[in-house]
Parts: C-alpha cells; structure tokens; sequence
C-alpha cells in the first residue's frame, strides 16, 4: 500500500494553543478575540481550490460557539474528527474526566449535524504512555480511529518509544485503530516535520525532503494545521521570545507551502485510510502497553 497524503485541521482557537495557558487561561477565553471562523474559511477555499477532502477535528468548545463551521465544513464535503471538548491536557486527566470531557464533544458535534464521527485526535497528542489506557475509552464511545500519538522527544507529548506505523490496539476486526504521526528514521532517532510549528519554521526544501524521507519508509504523509495558522493575525499576550516563535513563527509562510502539498499527491481522508487499514488486518499489527523510555 502506497503511503497516502492526508491533510488534517485542528480547529480550535489561537488561544487554546497550550503555550498559551499561563497567559490566557480558560477562563479568559470567552473574552477573547475569535477568529476561528477567518481561519477555517481560509482553509476551505485552499482546499476547495486544489479539490482536496481533508480531516477536521473540531474542538467542542469551539463548535458549540460556532455551529455553522462546523455546518459549512460539512457542506463543503469534509470529515468531521473530534478534538475534545475543552482542548485539555489529557495525561493529567483521570480516565473519567476524559470520558466525561469526550462525551460532552461528542453531544456538540452531533448537534451540529456533523455526523458520525469515527475519529479523535489529543489536543497536543497528549495521549502519552501513562495514559494509553485511555485509547480504550475512545473505543468504548465508539470511535473507530486515533491520531494523538507522536512517536518523538517533545517535553509535552515526547514518546519516542512509540510506534511509527498504524496497529490496532487487539485482534477484535472492530478494534481501535491507532494511526501515528509521522516521522522520519534516522540513526536511531525518529525527525518530526509533518505540520504545527514544524511545517512554519523549517525551510521547504528541508520540509519536502524530509517528507519525501518518510514516504520511503513507508509512513503516511500526514499533514496537520491549524486554522490560526492560515490567519494573519498574531497575538499579544506576553509570551517569552521562544515561545512566541514556536507559536506564531513562520506563520507567514504557511499559505505558500500549503499550496505546494496540495498541488501534487494522492490524498484521502483519515477516516478512508483508517477503513483501508481496517480492510487488511492481517497486515495491521497489534500493539500492546507502549514503554515510556526509548
């Protein structure tokens, strides 16, 4: 099987980005600036321009202000994924608050005449080791996929020590399928690059090579955005300069380098690729307790 190109957009609003808690905690956010709406507009006129369907995993929180996003991501032929309700740090979380705060995204999206909803992605992809348990609530509730996990050194969601391919979490044909980020291999260390501030800072020849790398090995080319990141607006809210360049920087360019991966490949959805996995099992590993060190 050809790796696919996958594009994928969180939608949710600049301020629920984590680096941004100490300075806009969620408390403060009804008083926020949204722009959420200029965000994915600009998302879906690209994607409309280049006839790509893409993977939005909306965020409760930002779907129950702003129902007719949803609406119109629907209309305009999309996926619809759940990003949680309240964008939380999900390892510090017990089992029944991420059960809770699911099934309240869950309600939302429904609401909103999303559909059924088969997949979820972890605000940060902080489903990490301590907490891989909780993929087993996302199958309770129904999902039939997951992309929360990030197989590298990160100090948020780092798990190296993670898989770098698809697998199902047992040998039930219904089981969950997990569906990694992507990574290249390199002497023993796994490169991310697939999107967020990796796709904003690097260079595009850096990030179009280390793409193409990663093809070679067999991951799919996933690519995940935000719909901030297409806007032109930046914040002032007090970050330190590094955070504020891992926030924000390369914001710029987003646009043009978007257009380059849409302009070439084979995309589909995550949900068509997670029902093309699901339609060759044998060759779909089974994973078990993923160790937390490398």
């Amino acid at each position: 099987m050809r790796a696919p190109d996958i594009i994928t957009v969180d939608v949710e609003e600049w301020f629920h980005g984590h680096n941004y808690l100490d300075h806009v905690p969620p408390e403060q956010w009804a008083h926020q600036e949204s722009r959420v709406e200029q965000g994915t507009s600009l998302c879906l006129d690209l994607l409309d321009r280049h006839q790509v369907k893409a993977t939005f995993f909306i965020l409760g929180w930002s779907a129950e202000r702003h129902p007719q996003v949803v609406k119109e991501i629907v209309l305009r032929g999309h996926e619809i994924g759940c990003h949680s309700y309240s964008h939380p740090v999900i390892f510090e979380m017990t089992r029944e608050e991420f059960q809770t705060d699911c099934q309240r995204a869950m309600e939302v999206l429904d609401s909103c005449g999303a559909g059924p909803v088969q997949g979820f992605r972890a605000p940060s992809f902080s489903i990490t080791p301590p907490v891989h348990e909780y993929l087993e609530v996302l199958q309770e509730l129904g999902f039939t996929y997951d992309s929360s996990l990030f197989p590298v050194r990160h100090p948020r969601y780092g798990q190296p020590a993670s898989p770098r391919r698809p697998f199902r979490l047992s040998e039930d044909p219904q089981s969950l399928i997990e569906i990694p980020m992507p990574t290249w291999r390199f002497q023993g260390q796994n490169i991310p690059y697939s999107g967020g501030g990796y796709l904003r800072l690097l260079p595009w020849p850096a990030f179009k090579t280390l793409r193409g790398l990663a093809r070679r090995q067999g991951v799919p080319c996933i690519t995940y955005l935000h719909p901030w990141e297409l806007d032109d607006f930046k914040p002032s809210v007090g970050l330190d300069t590094a955070t504020a360049v891992r926030s924000t920087g390369g914001q710029d360019s987003m646009p043009a380098k978007l257009e380059k991966i849409l302009a070439g490949g084979s995309f589909m959805t995550m949900a068509q690729y997670a029902n093309q996995l699901r339609s060759s099992l044998a060759d779909l590993p089974v994973q078990g307790a993923v160790p937390s060190h490398n």
